[in-house]
């Protein structure tokens, strides 16, 4: 006789080996898959650990010669790094792009002013172009809130000249993001550089090292409507900057503002420009070169060369 009881345990027992069985089949058939993501995922890894470095800054012994003249003018730059509370009312983000040619001592400059500045930790991305070890350096510079930074990134030329939209928005980002906090200093390094492009309008400041070959004439041609424009945002910010208890010496505003506004294309390159007279003006104060905060020519000349190199 027919059971239907044992008919129904049959199907189920005859239903679960099937699923068994297409288990072990899709398994099979995905391994390849899952091999290939566990390999990737292990040279992503490595990759970065390669592209990355995050060491003490008092373990470096950078090797620098014949600069000597170029670490006293940055005197106030190294100052404002290593004391940023002093400087916190001043609104410019703390990045440096470092021109130079090949074998110049660009990395050594940035490791000896890390040290001039009293940083504690150095965090090196040797590779400008990878987003991963972009990534994991964001996470590391941010994780240290409480220590001074210096994030350091090496020929980052080779990766604005790889023109990828993706790559260049994060490490814009990263600039961006981790300039605005007040213990960490950005430095690059860069072999090529063009006026106005997108890495210049990237860092506020720019140290040009001897050898380096600029061309003034890349700069764009600006309207009389654009003229006009800039020539009221140099108002703009030289009259904030007296509010705020700077004086001129020496020179007369209107000097003053033309000097500025025979090389700049932009207003962010004049406030650049304005807030490093600040700077200069500021640490020349806190260590007794002057008795108040005041913007000289000479003041002025170098805070146009170190926006506008040339």
């Amino acid at each position: 006789m027919f059971d239907p009881a044992a008919g129904s345990d049959s199907a189920l027992l005859l239903t679960e080996e099937v699923l068994v069985l297409a288990t072990i089949v899709g398994s099979v058939a995905a391994l390849p898959a899952f091999i290939e993501f566990i390999s990737e995922r292990r040279k992503r890894r490595e990759r970065v650990y390669l592209s990355l470095e995050d060491v003490p800054v008092s373990s470096l012994s950078p090797r620098l010669a014949g600069l000597d003249k170029l670490l006293d003018s940055i005197a106030d730059l190294v100052d404002r790094a290593g004391t940023p509370t002093a400087y916190q009312d001043l609104k410019i983000g703390n990045e440096i792009l470092i021109i130079g040619p090949n074998q110049s001592g660009k990395k050594s400059l940035a490791q000896r002013i890390a040290q001039m500045a009293g940083m504690e930790r150095l965090v090196t991305v040797y590779n400008p172009r990878d987003s991963d070890a972009l990534a994991k350096a964001k996470g590391i510079v941010r994780g240290y809130k409480r220590k001074k930074v210096m994030l350091l990134l090496p020929r980052i030329d080779l990766a604005y000249q790889m023109g990828d939209p993706v790559l260049l928005a994060e490490l814009d980002a990263l600039i961006e993001t981790t300039s605005e906090q007040p213990n960490v200093l950005v430095v690059a390094t860069t072999v090529w550089f063009s006026a106005n492009s997108d890495l210049d309008n990237i860092f506020g400041i720019k140290l040009t090292l001897p050898g380096v070959a600029l061309n003034p004439a890349e700069r764009p041609k600006v309207s009389t409507e654009v003229a006009r424009m800039l020539a009221e945002v140099a108002h703009f910010y030289l009259a904030d900057a007296q509010r705020l208890g700077f004086q001129l010496a020496e020179i007369s505003e209107d000097e003053f503002s033309s000097r500025i506004l025979e090389r700049v294309v932009n207003p962010a390159e004049i406030e650049d420009i304005i807030v490093l007279c600040e700077t200069t003006a500021l640490y020349r104060k806190r260590a007794k070169l002057t008795k108040t905060a005041i913007f000289t020519r000479e003041i002025l000349d170098m805070a146009i060369a170190r926006v506008v190199p040339r």
